[in-house]
């Protein structure tokens, strides 16, 4: 009886084991150029890719001797969906990225790698520019008694995620959209920050990676034309901005690149006027604003990128089958298949006068003769 206890109390210390094992390591090498991302994957078969960029070449991981090799560009941060967030008051920017592991049997494991780059000293910080305060009032008197109680607090980094939804279902450069799709763009913050900062979408444009096709579609806040790219919406004070849209493409390539600027403010970001009365996160076009104004509460500002695919299908320019044949048919029992029968009408008419002729002819002949 006690032996089977034992037995039962090592295979249930066993499990236990295999469900905390230590996730896979890594490491991360900062440039002011590159972010090099080392992942020990073993001899393991694992999918490793830069999320929502699986397959997306040019971003595809090197395998050797059982480490993945991810290499990010940050002076082309855009080139691999790499986010860079610039602190307004410290000036610090902050390039991230999340690396998706899939492993057979395995939970699905997400990396967020990152590199901090101290900011340049000799440009001042936001909180530099602010005008200074009035000097005290004449007869100002401080209390000789204060209670003065120290708290000191450190807000967490918001860390934002940026992506595109077909009926809810996330869509990365795997899945292949065709032109006119609905599809919704999605901002929000992640689980930590979300009850701290509030979001704002500023720009938002789309290319094909080259300078000759790039459309601005949202300009200081406001949307260029709702009819190329809806009004951006929040149903939760900014913690979450959404748009719908239909799926669009260039001509020379398969890929859309959405590249935009989101403010990241504390509590929540002051709405922008768009016209027509509507203050917006990203509204309506009637007037776009020269500038955007001036909000305190703005820490950070955060450019993002999204790639998506988009493709005819094989057959999309191909007649559907019977379509073609089947209005000619329509027709042809119609109006073809009368005019067929009068056709044949005036024929038969003809030769009757024809014959009749050439008798009268052959009779005048043996007459004369």
């Amino acid at each position: 009886m006690y032996r089977w206890c034992g037995l039962v109390i090592q295979a249930l210390l066993l499990a236990l084991v295999v469900q905390v094992a230590p996730q896979v390591t890594y490491d991360v090498t900062c440039s002011a150029k590159l972010m090099k991302v080392m992942i020990m994957v073993g001899s393991n078969q694992s999918n490793v890719f830069v999320e929502n960029l699986r397959g997306f070449k040019g971003c595809m991981p090197k395998t050797v001797a059982g480490k993945a090799v991810i290499k990010l560009p940050l002076d082309n941060f855009h080139e691999c969906g790499t986010t860079r967030m610039t602190n307004k008051y410290t000036g610090h920017t902050l390039y991230y990225n999340r690396i998706i592991i899939d492993q057979a049997k395995k939970p699905r494991e997400v990396l967020l790698v990152k590199c901090v780059l101290p900011g340049d000293k000799t440009k001042p910080a936001e909180w530099e520019k602010r005008p200074k305060r009035n000097v005290l009032p004449p007869g100002f008197f401080e209390a000789e008694d204060l209670n003065i109680t120290n708290i000191v607090a450190h807000a967490p980094t918001p860390y934002l995620h940026l992506a595109v939804r077909q009926n809810g279902r996330v869509l990365d450069t795997a899945y292949n959209v065709q032109p006119g799709t609905p599809l919704e763009m999605v901002i929000y913050l992640d689980s930590k920050s979300s009850s701290t900062y509030g979001l704002l979408a500023s720009y938002l444009k789309v290319t094909d990676g080259t300078p000759e096709h790039d459309e601005i579609i949202v300009m200081n806040g406001c949307s260029i034309d709702p009819y190329i790219f809806g009004n951006f919406e929040t149903p939760d004070a900014g913690k979450t901005l959404y748009s719908k849209f239909r799926a669009f493409k260039f001509p020379d390539s398969n890929y859309v690149l959405f590249v935009g600027t989101v403010n990241v403010c504390l509590k929540q970001c002051r709405g922008v006027q768009c016209g027509s009365d509507q203050i917006g996160y990203g509204r309506k076009k009637r007037e776009i604003p020269a500038e955007m104004p001036f909000d305190p509460n703005k820490l950070y500002e955060v450019e993002m990128t999204t790639v998506l695919k988009v493709e005819f299908a094989p057959n999309h320019f191909q007649p559907k089958r019977g379509s073609v044949e089947g209005t000619f048919d329509e027709i042809q029992t119609n109006e073809h298949i009368a005019y067929r029968q009068r056709s044949s009408a005036n024929s038969i008419c003809s030769f009757h006068s024809f014959a009749l002729l050439l008798s009268s002819l052959l009779l005048i002949l043996a007459i004369r003769h």
